[in-house]
């Protein structure tokens, strides 16, 4: 059943620097510099400080990919930090992640920015057919949600590249509303609108734990800087040009989220900030002719379009991942045999994603997954420090300074603790719960002992045939001939000599 033709299925090396470029920015350009800024203000209490917080986030993801570096060049299988996790500690961490990304972090965070597509599209036909505010639309936004994440999952089945495609396509649209932003923006200090910007530290919370929920909602914005490592096997050349998309692209979205935010200051009072879910739609509103306001939640659209696609991209990489190693169900793992996608990934989490849209409440979808997701963040990070010591002649093509995986791993223990210090919730107890729920599930003899039911057999080849669906493979040893060939037909020597 592997393609008809006695191939071996898996992933096709498809994208390219300027695509995993794109990837990396199109995914962390959603919907949280629309939708966060609020929290951040509120949280922060003053300009001068919401804008500290936006900076020292983006230092902190990019200690983050720095430290990456190490791993995505050292594991170059897909999965993100399954892989670096199964590596620095072995089966049980690695599972727990997938099990709470999967199930939870990565549908929620599909369904977060798909809600926030919705209501921008909403606003935006409701205003163009002069419908009176107040109308409730929330299942109209709910259906838009839904609408969107079946048409992302339709183009990553289809292909690889269809996704790279679209990421780019909506990368230039998302990169031309913010530059419409910044120019408003800078249009009004040309014009001495200062104000709001004079306040500067004015009523800046110094509470180190109330201030951490600014970063919490900073970091919503920047998070997904990692997307492109969970498909290193579909990206060429992944040990260079894997490092290469995160050092671009991160810190070009840094640039971004600092002049947004100073046009947002620049037109809109705190208050106006905090109030407000469409902050990018009230600057419109008070800036520019009515007539051309509708560019602004059409660009915020496709921004978050390309956010829900990268999200769904790297979710399937790592469904596929811990599928192909056992640690989720193994038809999980399975490809189609033309496309060469993940495709039985992306079925399983479009389903969860359109779940969790039914009852979506994005400010509860953000703590839960902010809490989880720094935790297992700051594990993996720690694994480059585990794994100096426990893997000491392991190949590493880049040794990043152990000091900056160090300070993340600090960075990462602080936003896992202070929110619990600062407001204690039964809804972190219940996600520490749901995590420690995956050990239960893994000492369930389908994970642990790895039996199989045998009664199922039928059911799965119904369905491979169904949905034209085979096994995957990766021959890491090809991989390698693949990274040494230099073009010119010394690829076939080198590897056996080594062997």
């Amino acid at each position: 059943m592997a393609s008809g033709q006695g191939n071996e299925v898996k992933l096709e090396r498809s994208v390219g620097l300027i695509s995993g470029i794109g990837l990396t920015m199109g995914t962390m350009i959603g919907s949280g510099i629309f939708a966060s800024a609020p929290g951040v203000v509120q949280y922060s209490g003053s300009v001068g400080m919401s804008l500290i917080v936006w900076f020292i986030s983006g230092l902190i993801a990019l200690l983050g990919a720095i430290s990456y570096c190490e791993l995505c060049t050292m594991i170059t299988k897909s999965g993100g930090e399954y892989q670096y996790l199964n590596q620095a500690y072995g089966p049980i961490p690695a599972f727990l992640f997938s099990w709470t990304a999967v199930i939870i972090l990565r549908p929620a965070q599909a369904a977060a920015i798909s809600l926030t597509f919705a209501s921008y599209l909403v606003r935006a036909v409701t205003d163009a057919m002069g419908v009176e505010e107040g109308c409730d639309m929330v299942w109209a936004e709910k259906c838009f949600a839904l609408a969107i994440i079946l048409i992302v999952a339709f183009v990553n089945v289809m292909s690889a590249k269809w996704g790279a495609y679209l990421q780019n396509v909506c990368l230039a649209a998302k990169l031309f509303a913010i530059a419409f932003i910044v120019v408003i923006g800078l249009i009004e200090l040309a014009t001495g609108t200062t104000e709001h910007l004079s306040k500067g530290f004015e009523n800046s919370e110094t509470n180190p734990f109330t201030i951490s929920l600014a970063f919490y909602n900073a970091l919503w914005a920047y998070d997904c800087w990692n997307t492109a490592v969970y498909g290193a096997e579909e990206m060429k050349d992944p040990q260079k040009n894997l490092p290469r998309a995160l050092l671009i692209g991160i810190p070009l979205v840094m640039v971004c989220y600092l002049l947004t935010n100073l046009a947002y200051f620049t037109v809109l009072n705190t208050n106006e900030l905090t109030s407000s879910l469409a902050v990018a739609i009230l600057l419109g509103e008070k800036t520019i002719p009515k007539w051309i306001q509708w560019i602004i939640p059409v660009c915020v659209c496709f921004s978050t379009l390309g956010a829900t696609n990268g999200t769904m991209f790297g979710a399937a990489r790592l469904t596929f991942a811990a599928a192909r190693e056992g640690h989720l169900m193994t038809t999980l793992s399975f490809c189609d045999v033309n496309k060469k996608t993940p495709s039985t990934a992306l079925y399983f989490l479009t389903f969860l994603s359109c779940v969790y849209v039914i009852p979506g409440d994005f400010s509860a979808l953000l703590n839960y997954f902010s809490f989880a997701a720094w935790l297992f963040y700051g594990l993996t990070v720690f694994g480059v420090i585990l794994m100096r010591f426990t893997q000491p002649d392991a190949e590493r093509p880049i040794k990043v300074p152990i000091v900056i995986p160090a300070i993340f791993v600090l960075i990462a223990a602080y936003l896992v603790v202070a929110p619990l210090v600062n407001n204690f919730e039964w809804a972190y107890v219940g996600a520490a719960g749901f995590i420690l729920l995956g050990l239960v599930v893994y000492y369930l003899p389908v994970v642990y002992c790895g039996y199989n039911c045998s009664f199922m057999t039928p059911l799965v080849k119904f369905f491979q045939y169904l949905f034209m669906v085979a096994p995957s493979t990766y021959n890491e040893v090809e991989d390698k001939t693949l990274e040494l060939d230099d073009g010119k037909g010394k690829s076939s020597e080198k590897p056996e000599a080594e062997a």
